[in-house]
């Protein structure tokens, strides 16, 4: 059964760029919607309740570290990946306490982001 994802982005290229690498001939992945801020994204997760979010970290209304953290407190089971051009280490170390289970530096391939989704989903079974 495929992953259902909900995509977090402000940027309408990477939107459109994560739908089609997830979405790609064979994939295990559905995206069920996207959420262009975080106060979007906590809304959504509410409502879709999607295996996975992927989740943008600079975006105007509520960033990415504050909607990590408010849908942690309403599912602290979620899965998300934090994907973030930002690449200095305190970055990813703020989405991570935030509770994130994951992160990805953009730019990043078809394989980086299966790759990583995959590990979310192993780690996530074998907890």
């Amino acid at each position: 059964m495929k992953k259902r994802i909900l995509i977090v982005e402000d940027a309408p290229y990477m939107r459109e760029m994560l739908v089609e690498m997830l979405e790609e001939q064979g994939s295990d992945y559905e995206v069920v919607d996207i959420a262009v801020n975080g106060k979007e994204a906590v809304e959504k997760y509410k409502a879709l309740k999607p295996d996975i979010v992927t989740m943008d970290l600079v975006m105007e209304v509520m960033d990415g570290i504050q909607a990590i953290e408010e849908i942690k407190k309403y599912d602290p089971t979620a899965m998300i990946l934090a994907i973030s051009a930002l690449g200095a280490p305190e970055y990813r170390d703020a989405a991570m306490r935030a509770g994130a289970d994951g992160y990805l530096w953009k730019p990043f391939t078809v394989k980086n982001l299966t790759d990583e989704l995959t590990k979310l989903v192993v780690e996530h079974q074998t907890k």
